[in-house]
């Protein structure tokens, strides 16, 4: 055996030293099993040891640099107010109302009622989530309020239930939660965002959602036609409204009340702000004749995905490629010159997680790449065409931005989507911002919209905006 290391055995010696010396056997003992322990450890054995000096390429990488011990500071994702993933592996984030999936998110603070949140990770293990709520105000600015001044209860709370996919080719999670929960109570009305984390990782989102939580104090009539001016008549439609509060006091309505209202549930091209034209005895008038008008578009295209054996009505071809189910719908055309057509009933924009072949939409729903092709003379310069809806979660994501072909003259996207029966448009956002539907859809004042009417109200003093009233509506049957 041979001693490898010069100051090992140069201990050894010394301890030989002192044990020859001690008188007593105790201390002798002690020196003498010190002296076997550091004999074992500055020995090499007779038998080979393997090698692992390939691993390194200097005595460099041995080194710990300074650099290396550093502690990075912990990233933190800016919050988007918006409907947003944040994470690729998340897809289909659902929250509506439970028992009814084509529902706003909105609740009422004097019911019981609650939301029903899903969302799948395409992955295999299941992590820890929890959500909170951060109150907003009626433009989706985060409020100045505290969560103890919101939320009664907890201020997060985790989410429970999660089930792995059975017979799909991609794997995921499905992950549900009601919204609030046992432990988490809103007490007050207004805006609000939905946030999913990690858990210990709040400044981290994987998504964000936009909810409601209305407490009525006021009475709105309102009401849907053809827009006055001449010019427009059989393009736009007109959304006229009235507040009616004879219970409520407003004591500045023209400052303190704020309207906001929507088409399809889109937020990108709603109205708001408006300002009475008349102010009667406990009734505001909003009866315009330009500043309420709104694109009539037309009726949603629609695919539908719940069977991946049968081709539907918009399906060319299904095929299954590099472990991946890809649909290949067929090309559509541009109609903004088209006459209206109502040969089919659509959802206004929104999507249906369904699927054929099993009985658990949730876990059973399998995903395939999807792709839309559509015909254009050339590329466009002043902005982007997307596929837009729900599918796109009212928002413009670049995985919903289509590209133009030049071979083949075609704008085209390919676009992960769960089974169900979806609805779509073309919209092309501007590079200044704007989003138009009637550029490749064209409009129509015969299109059949749903249009809500949001009233917000922050009295004098008060550091929120309170939703104090909702009203639904839709333009069908106009003449």
């Amino acid at each position: 055996m041979i001693l490898n290391n010069v100051n090992n055995r140069r201990l050894i010696v010394i301890l030989l030293l002192l044990i020859l010396q001690t008188n007593f056997s105790l201390m002798k003992q002690y020196y003498f099993y010190i002296f076997l322990m550091l004999f074992l450890i500055a020995c090499g054995g007779a038998k080979k040891t393997t090698d692992y000096s390939f691993l390194y390429e200097d005595e460099d990488s041995l080194q710990f640099s300074l650099e290396s011990l550093e502690v990075k500071e912990n990233s933190v994702t800016e919050i988007i107010y918006n409907n947003h993933i944040y994470q690729s592996q998340i897809h289909t984030v659902l929250l509506h109302p439970y028992g009814f999936e084509l529902g706003e998110p909105v609740l009422d603070l004097n019911k019981t009622d609650s939301l029903h949140l899903s969302f799948d990770e395409l992955d295999s293990e299941y992590k820890n989530y929890y959500y909170t709520l951060i109150h907003c105000n009626a433009d989706w600015t985060p409020s100045d309020l505290l969560e103890s001044e919101y939320l009664e209860g907890f201020t997060e709370e985790p989410i429970y239930t999660y089930k792995s996919c059975f017979n799909t080719i991609q794997s995921y999670i499905h992950y549900e939660s009601k919204i609030p929960g046992e432990n988490m109570k809103p007490t007050l009305s207004g805006n609000y965002l939905l946030i999913v984390f990690e858990e210990g990782e709040r400044e981290n989102p994987v998504l964000s959602k936009r909810m409601m939580i209305v407490e009525k104090k006021v009475r709105i009539e309102a009401e849907v036609q053809r827009a006055t001016l001449l010019e427009q008549r059989n393009y736009q439609h007109e959304v006229d409204f009235k507040v009616l509060h004879t219970d409520y006091e407003i004591n500045n309505p023209f400052g303190d009340i704020y309207p906001v209202i929507t088409q399809n549930n889109r937020w990108d091209n709603s109205i708001k702000g408006l300002t009475p034209v008349f102010v009667k005895n406990n009734e505001l008038v909003y009866d315009f004749e330009e500043e309420n008008l709104f694109d009539g578009g037309n009726e949603y295209r629609f695919f539908d995905s719940k069977s991946m054996r049968y081709f539907s009505e918009r399906i060319k071809n299904i095929a299954f490629d590099n472990d991946t189910n890809k649909i290949i719908l067929y090309t559509d055309k541009k109609r903004s010159f088209q006459r209206y057509s109502n040969l089919w009933q659509d959802i206004n924009g929104k999507r249906l997680i369904q699927v054929q072949e099993g009985t658990h939409n949730g876990t059973e729903a399998d995903y395939a790449l999807t792709h839309f092709s559509l015909p254009f003379e050339h590329e466009i310069t002043h902005g982007d065409l997307y596929v837009f809806g729900q599918i796109s979660d009212y928002g413009f994501p670049s995985s919903h931005r289509m590209k133009y072909n030049k071979q083949t003259g075609l704008y085209e996207a390919d676009i992960y989507l769960k089974q169900g029966y979806y609805n779509y448009e073309y919209v092309l956002l501007k590079n200044d911002g704007d989003a138009i539907s009637s550029f490749i859809e064209g409009t129509h004042y015969e299109t059949i919209n749903d249009y809500i009417v949001y009233i917000y109200h922050r009295p004098s003093g008060e550091q929120y905006d309170q939703l104090i009233g909702i009203k639904r509506l839709s333009s069908r049957g106009l003449f």
